[in-house]
């Protein structure tokens, strides 16, 4: 039997296609997404952390890998890659059947340093109460190669196909892919998918990925992006980024700020300066599920 592969597109396929090798294979990889100018950019305003953070201290986040968190408040360019188009269609297309609107979960770089070891295969959504298999996808993950993945320095490891399989059934290690891409490309994979760090081997090579995830806005988002962006720092950032953070009500009621969009907040609004609102639409029923929601 073939190993299975982890299939490349270009940066110009359609969203809709992306999104159809997701759901075949769980996972899929978009060839220099980011060119070498907004990849530069991430590393410049990341710099500082990058050099300062130290080393890991346990197995599943490694004792040669050093992670810098809170990036959404450290740096613009990594604000510019989160709302990135054709990633947000494809979050549209996979996350969107499944919530009114969906947010950012977390956000990080991960720099596996020579000598590391292979992180433990998991599942992203090993944090929910999800049972598998399931038809419901509630959490993205992309990885943006920052400099080029390799075999040798760590590139990340992934089961293809095993968004499938249930709970019961574990890996082995001939369903491994590792995820060789150039600086710039983009790794996608949807919350099911088996996956893990890789061995760094090289002797002086260091791996440097920007983590970014998404999720749907009924979920508790992975990392805390209010303590990330308070409303002082998140009411400078464009709208478009401040719904991404969470700073929006999930439809019909969930997310709310004295019955008001939480948006208000970042604008001014004080508590009890207005009248409550109705946070339905206009002929909108006042259900549990949206429309745009399919029952699973």
């Amino acid at each position: 039997m073939p190993k299975p592969a982890i299939e490349h597109v270009s940066a110009t396929t359609q969203a809709a296609e992306i999104i159809g090798i997701l759901e075949r294979d769980g996972c899929v990889i978009v060839d220099r997404l980011l060119d070498d100018d907004l990849c530069e950019r991430i590393l410049c305003d990341l710099e500082r952390w990058m050099n300062r953070v130290p080393d890991g201290g346990g197995e599943w986040v490694g004792y040669k890998t050093r992670r810098v968190h809170g990036l959404v408040a450290k740096s613009r360019a990594v604000r510019d890659n989160i709302c990135n188009p054709l990633v947000l269609a494809i979050m549209d297309g996979v996350l969107g059947p499944w919530c009114d609107t969906y947010q950012l979960s977390a956000c990080s770089t991960a720099s596996i340093g020579p000598g590391e070891t292979p992180q433990e295969l998991h599942r992203d959504d090993l944090m929910f109460p999800f049972v598998h298999p399931t038809e419901r996808v509630v959490y993205c993950t992309t990885f943006c190669a920052l400099s080029d993945f390799t075999e040798e320095n760590g590139a990340t490891r992934v089961v293809p196909g095993s968004h499938l399989w249930d709970d019961e059934r574990e890996p082995r290690e001939d369903e491994v892919v590792q995820a060789v891409m150039a600086k710039g490309s983009m790794l996608l994979f949807t919350c099911a998918v088996y996956h893990g760090g890789g061995a760094n081997v090289t002797a002086d090579q260091w791996r440097h990925a920007l983590f970014t995830s998404y999720v749907v806005g009924w979920l508790r988002q992975e990392e805390n992006q209010y303590l990330v962006s308070p409303p002082e720092i998140a009411r400078l950032y464009t709208e478009q980024m401040q719904r991404l953070i969470g700073y929006q009500v999930h439809r019909p009621f969930l997310g709310w700020y004295d019955l008001q969009e939480p948006l208000l907040l970042l604008d001014g609004y004080d508590e009890l300066s207005s009248a409550n609102l109705d946070l339905y639409a206009d002929g909108e029923e006042h259900g549990v599920l949206s429309k745009r929601v399919r029952r699973a």
